[in-house]
């Protein structure tokens, strides 16, 4: 691996000199060797060869999308005033923004759902939990999000159908899927091996140049932000991230802003030289550094001037190949305080004081059984490459051990503890589960069990509202008012609470969805919101989730809120 690595590394390096040697030459010669070197001394020639992938023809309908995760229509417009974004400054001289509301809840995986099928009925938050089967998913880890995408794809038809998914959360029916949660690295003949991945940007110098240098002007801001933030919270008394609150999330920063934006990029141009017609791709690092650190700090700024630059690289490529050319986001960002910070108790503790239930708060998924998977993921790595008569035998194992993951329960969960109470965290979205029942519980089976539980829960001045279910309501509850939705009939009592969270009208009609979503909690949770600053239930989020006003760039104008 590392010589063919070392081969390819000096085959690029002088071809890259051929072909400006021959630019200088005369128009014949030059016509001749410029023909020459594209289809065979090529970057995109040398990698299209090493991966084992042929052209496209042509088709007369194609596109681009281009995921910013988490800048808002708000910040979008305060940088066209700036020098962060030269590019998209002068590309929205020429497309109309359009502001659309992503829905409740604005987390990554539900909208991209929503763009990819038209379909998230089952993605009540980026963390969840199934009561029946008794299983946790989040939407980070691989077999999850390949599980609950198999749910959708099975109903509805993906966008990426003959595509390719890059940087996403899901594939959206993709062919190709490189850096993409539920599939790694996917082809039409089956996963390749990671290497493949990096060859991407082996094959080209000045990207893995790039790479060293965005490495390290990462991993020296973050250090350098890390110094000024403990400075300025110390003396302040503001609060901050200390910068290896998570030992590991310097280093991560660095892979996710530096490597995984530049694969994807490199990626992104392949497939367009290559014909692909439709291509989605996700720039999820800034939407990391706003939480951690600010959608407005040094970080951010710095990291978008980077996406900046690398959509610039995709537009004239697209241009050149007659793709439409989309640029959306997600969802923004507003200023968040997690609430064990400001109320120096974790909600688990608070929740198990008033309930006299034992709390568990699941932040992660925890890899079970991992010497089983071990075995189980080589096994089938073995599978693609041994001969027929061997097959037999390791296939049947396969559908045997993969049974047998299937029906795990998650283990740092006791399924037997009938009074214990599970809550799951989306920034500032909690999902909670009551164990003693497999089935959703109602509001008048929980007050009937745990009398006043609801009515002390959102008297936490933490806490801004719960959902829960009621026969065929949906009783939006305050700790000053109550709005109960039965179909299109809708009771407003005490204070109208929505209001100061966005369109009241909106909203209502977004959690009258939401409320009803597949493996949603028997409730559900949204922090407070004072009109700047939002309560986040996980530790680190300093900033979270903004459901409204969020850009989608095109050439004509249209209303993405219709319909």
């Amino acid at each position: 691996m590392t010589f063919q690595c070392l081969i390819n590394l000096v085959v690029s390096f002088l071809s890259i000199a051929l072909f400006i040697f021959f630019a200088m030459d005369g128009k014949n010669v030059q016509g001749f060797y410029q023909k020459l070197y594209h289809k065979k001394l090529s970057r995109a020639a040398l990698l299209k060869k090493r991966l084992k992938l042929q052209d496209l023809p042509s088709s007369h309908k194609k596109f681009i999308i281009i995921q910013v995760d988490g800048l808002s229509y708000s910040l979008l417009q305060d940088l066209r005033k700036t020098r962060y974004i030269p590019f998209l400054k002068k590309l929205l001289t020429h497309y109309h923004v359009n502001r659309y509301d992503p829905g409740y809840p604005s987390t990554t995986p539900f909208v991209q759902a929503g763009i990819m099928y038209n379909d998230n009925f089952n993605i009540p938050g980026f963390r969840f939990l199934d009561k029946k089967t008794q299983k946790q998913y989040t939407m980070g880890v691989a077999e999850n999000a390949r599980a609950i995408e198999q749910e959708i794809s099975s109903k509805n038809y993906g966008i990426l159908t003959g595509g390719t998914s890059i940087g996403n959360i899901f594939c959206g029916g993709a062919e190709r899927s490189i850096l993409t949660v539920a599939h790694l690295y996917k082809t039409e003949s089956g996963q390749k091996k990671v290497r493949d991945i990096l060859a991407l940007i082996l094959l080209n110098p000045l990207a893995t140049l790039k790479v060293f240098y965005s490495s390290i002007l990462e991993f020296c801001i973050e250090l350098y932000e890390s110094f000024l933030e403990i400075v300025t919270g110390l003396v302040r008394g503001k609060h901050f991230n200390w910068p290896f609150f998570f030992p590991y999330f310097p280093f991560f920063r660095t892979f996710v802003n530096a490597t995984v934006r530049e694969i994807s990029t490199e990626a992104a141009l392949l497939e367009m030289q290559r014909n692909v017609p439709y291509i989605y791709l996700t720039y999820g690092g800034y939407d990391w550094i706003s939480h951690y650190r600010g959608p407005e700090s040094l970080s951010a700024f710095t990291l978008l001037r980077g996406i900046d630059a690398d959509v610039k690289k995709l537009y004239k490529i697209a241009k050149k190949n007659n793709y439409d050319f989309y640029v959306l986001s997600d969802h923004g960002q507003v200023p968040a305080i997690p609430f064990d910070r400001l109320y120096y108790e974790s909600f688990e503790s608070y929740v198990s004081k008033i309930s006299n239930l034992q709390t568990k708060t699941l932040h992660s998924y925890d890899e079970r059984n991992s010497r089983m998977k071990y075995v189980y993921y080589k096994l089938h790595y073995y599978y693609e490459h041994i001969s027929f008569p061997l097959r037999i035998g390791v296939h049947t194992l396969l559908k045997f051990m993969g049974r047998q993951l299937r029906k795990e329960k998650d283990p740092r969960i006791d399924w037997k503890n009938r009074k214990q109470i599970l809550m799951l965290y989306s920034s500032s979205l909690a999902q909670m589960y009551f164990t003693d029942s497999t089935h959703r519980c109602e509001l008048a089976e929980i007050e009937k069990k745990y009398p006043g539980f609801v009515e002390r829960l959102v008297s936490h001045p933490g806490v801004g509202f719960v959902i829960g279910k009621q026969g065929n309501s949906i009783e939006i509850i305050h700790a000053k008012g109550r709005v109960i939705i039965s179909g299109k009939d809708i009771k407003f009592s005490g204070e109208r609470f929505l209001q100061i969270y966005g369109d009241e009208k909106k909203l209502i009609k977004q959690i009258t969805y939401f409320a009803q979503l597949k493996y949603s909690g028997d409730l559900i949770l949204n922090g407070a919101f004072d009109g700047k600053r939002i309560i986040a239930f996980e530790h680190f989020h300093l900033r979270t989730m903004k459901q409204k006003k969020e850009f989608l760039p095109t050439k004509s104008f249209i209303n993405p809120n219709k319909g």
